[in-house]
Order: C-alpha cells, then structure tokens, then sequence
C-alpha cells in the first residue's frame, strides 16, 4: 500500500441500501480545494519516491525519476457512500504476483456506484497478514478498459480504511499502481476478477515503463 499523510476519509452515517453517488455540485471553491489537495498528495508523493528508502524504484530509475504520470484531476470520479457488508462472508484466496504468494482473505462487502448509466461494483477484499506484526486490512483493486494500454496492466488500487461510521470516499483520482508496476522484485496483490470494469476509468495513475 501506498500511505500518504494527507487522509482522504471523512466520517459521515449513511444508509446501508444507498446507492454511491457523485456529489451533484460542487462550488468552485470545493473543487479548488480538492485540487489543491490532489497537488499536495502527488507532490509528497514523487518526492518519496525520489528520496524515501521504501521507494519501489529501482537506483538506476531513482536517478532518472522526474514526476509520476497521473490524469488530469476530475471530480465526477469521485464517490461517497457505504461499503454494503456481507453478513456471511466468503473466505477465499488472494494470490500475490508471484508464484507462492498465497493470501487468506474474507469477502468483505462490495462498494456500488453508478458511471455512464449504469451501476458497477467493486468487491471489497479483507486480506488477513501470514507474519507476526501485520494487522487485517481492506483491499480494493481492479481493472477497467484502460487496463495494459494507458494504465498498468496488473490493476490498480485505492486505498481505504475500515471504519465504524461504514463511510468512505472512493476517489478514483487517487488510484495508484502497486510496487509491481516499478519493479519485479515485489509480490503484490492480484485483484478479484469480479473487479474488471467494462469502463474506462480514465483517473488516477497511468502506466510507468516496462521493466
């Protein structure tokens, strides 16, 4: 996962059978806000990648690196609302990109929105750590048309945060690669296959570079 000191969840209660939904309008001065905030998490960002000893680059791209490539910031990808939770969920398997890299997780819930007048879900995974110290974690990944042509070709993730109030905003502008996109010596994470969107999220990360 990629953290960030900039929070993008904000505790509001909504109701359980709600469909996600775009803010209708947004003031100039909101937009603006979000922006600004988009820059300052892009920038914090590139500046750990360029510097961080965590930094999935390589030495040879670290002298190289100059910026990420992001689309243009949209609102209309961004979605608020609850994540419906299953009451019964379904234990699976989770594999990592690498061979071995098996994973126990549960089906958490499913986050459902609505884009180009139709309604999409994006299955909610809770993986479970197999090493002392590691705490249980939400996961969301996944593919979309964009998918091995302008974006990574192994999915891209967002992150989000369990919290009592059921609450979460999904900001596709914030999709990010996983360490696998920057370099073969990670694992990561495979998303669900219930997870390939038959649209083109043109937010978020694009494609780094072969390596």
């Amino acid at each position: 996962m990629r953290f960030s000191n900039i929070t993008l969840l904000f505790f509001i209660l909504f109701s359980a059978c709600q469909i996600n939904q775009q803010k209708s309008t947004y003031s100039a001065k909101e937009i603006d806000s979000l922006k600004t905030v988009f820059a300052q998490y892009l920038q914090s960002t590139e500046k750990d990648f360029k510097t961080a000893d965590w930094s999935p680059l390589t030495d040879s791209d670290k002298a190289e690196f100059e910026h990420l490539d992001y689309y243009t910031y949209d609102v209309s990808w961004r979605y608020e609302g609850p994540i419906h939770i299953y009451d019964t969920p379904d234990s699976l398997k989770i594999l990592g990109s690498k061979e071995g890299d098996i994973r126990p997780a549960i089906k958490f819930g499913y986050f459902e929105f609505e884009r180009e007048a139709a309604t999409h879900q994006l299955q909610i995974i809770k993986i479970f750590p197999t090493r002392p110290g590691r705490q249980a974690h939400l996961f969301l990944g996944f593919w979309d048309e964009t998918s091995s042509g302008e974006t990574y070709g192994g999915g891209r993730y967002i992150n989000i945060e369990e919290n009592e109030q059921n609450f979460y905003i999904i900001d596709f502008n914030y999709a990010y690669n996983p360490y696998c996109a920057y370099s073969s010596r990670y694992s990561c994470a495979v998303p669900p296959l219930e997870n390939s969107l038959n649209i083109a999220v043109t937010a978020g990360e694009k494609f780094f570079k072969d390596h």
